[in-house]
């Protein structure tokens, strides 16, 4: 397992996929923003390391739904052992983000 720097704003990116993962669902960058107040400069490039250490994997959308397709995200087994021992003991705002459930 590569490294991360726990920044903040690293650790409310994980603390969503946690909760998408306690959910069993899928979350999508957008969304990742709008819940821990971040912009696109700052969790596209968090998400792009996850991705790139292995701990979430991403994949198109396939759905029907009208709209641009999303790139849905989801934490592997690997990343979520790691975030939980990562995390464990420090203080995240993920609490009460308000994620909810791709629909």
């Amino acid at each position: 397992m590569a490294p991360i720097r726990l920044t903040a704003p690293t650790r409310d990116v994980l603390s969503v996929l946690m909760q998408a993962a306690a959910e069993g669902a899928p979350t999508y960058g957008l969304q990742i923003c709008q819940v821990t107040g971040h912009g696109s400069g700052t969790v596209y490039p968090i998400l792009r390391r996850l991705e790139g250490i292995g701990w979430v994997r991403s994949y198109w959308d396939e759905s029907e739904a009208s709209g641009p397709r999303r790139r849905l995200v989801e934490m592997t087994a690997e990343g979520r052992g790691a975030a939980a021992s990562a995390l464990a003991g420090r203080s995240i705002k993920g609490g009460g983000l308000g994620w909810r459930p791709v629909e």
